[in-house]
């Protein structure tokens, strides 16, 4: 999750303040789901640290992201969209294969920062580049809702890649959480073992209301109509047409749902009303402390201990 957002809601709400509506509504639809860029090169500081010895492990771990040897991999969405990615096999013998699924305007080197390193031992990893994100192609973000049917493809694909008698787990952060629980409405392969939903929303429509209220004293809610009017007309989607609760009601495949309780861009509440709806065997791990997207690295030792127990018992 992005600054971006506040920004673009904020300006958009000042616009309907001033009486224009219409044009504050396209100018929020702009901000939020319109691509700017790559987000390669936005600085790592949407993310607040608790303490400076925590940023600095983050920028740390960024950078030790960044200088392994990945091969460019890719494949073509539903939609005609060439999506890009980057593979890493396992340094000692895999015993899984994991796809990594990075959040809002943000890259999987930075939102897996420390995460990627444990799994690199044993692992073979997928980091993929979401669609209007870095590498990929795609005019708009779907905040998860063409995503997931991507993510579906990309099991796919890494399947082919890395051997399907592997188990596979799909891990996402913020947008990505958001993808990975909606993907279980999507048609995966059966060696899909497990879901790592960290910091993920309920749907679209709820974060951009959320943020509304929170920065704004709700002055946008009403915003947020229009706002979905031009996400059908233009970008496709409509805001409210997958709910993550809603799948979940008729999961299958097992669940870790991981949350930091100091969150302000996506509410704990949201994982907590994820976990709470899940059909599919699940646990859920709060993390103390940690703001947004930094539960890994607030606290290592509790989110691997989750992450472990959760692959030994799935």
């Amino acid at each position: 999750m992005s600054y971006r957002i506040i920004g673009s809601i904020t300006a958009g709400a000042a616009a309907m303040i001033a009486g224009g509506s219409i044009a504050a509504a396209y100018n929020v639809f702009k901000g939020f789901l319109l691509r700017h860029g790559t987000y390669d090169d936005d600085p790592p500081g949407d993310k607040e640290y608790t303490t400076p010895e925590l940023q600095d492990r983050y920028l740390e771990e960024i950078h030790w992201n960044e200088a392994q040897n990945f091969s460019d991999v890719s494949i073509t969405s539903g939609d005609g969209l060439r999506l890009m990615g980057s593979f890493l096999p396992a340094e000692e013998e895999a015993v899984r294969n994991v796809i990594l699924v990075h959040g809002y305007h943000s890259t999987g080197y930075k939102d897996f920062a420390g995460i990627l390193r444990y799994y690199h031992r044993d692992s073979n990893v997928l980091m993929i580049e979401q669609r209007a994100h870095r590498r990929s192609g795609g005019k708009y973000i779907t905040m998860g809702i063409r995503e997931s049917e991507d993510l579906a493809l990309w099991c796919a694909f890494m399947n082919e890649k890395a051997g399907s008698e592997l188990p596979l787990y799909l891990h996402g952060v913020s947008m990505g959480g958001a993808t990975v629980a909606m993907a279980e409405g999507e048609n995966l392969p059966d060696n899909v073992k497990g879901i790592i939903c960290d910091c993920g929303f309920t749907n679209p429509y709820d974060i951009a209301v959320h943020v509304s209220k929170t920065y704004m004293n709700g002055t946008t809610i009403p915003l947020m109509h229009l706002v979905n009017r031009y996400a059908r007309w233009l970008a496709g989607i409509d805001l409210k047409e997958k709910d993550a609760p809603d799948i979940l009601k008729n999961a299958k495949i097992p669940i870790l749902f991981v949350h930091g309780t100091w969150d302000k861009f996506v509410p704990p509440h949201m994982s907590v009303r994820n976990y709470e709806a899940c059909s599919a065997p699940k646990k859920i791990c709060l993390v103390e402390e940690a703001t947004h997207a930094m539960s890994f690295l607030k606290d290592t030792d509790k989110y691997v201990a989750a992450m472990e127990e959760f692959f030994t018992e799935f």
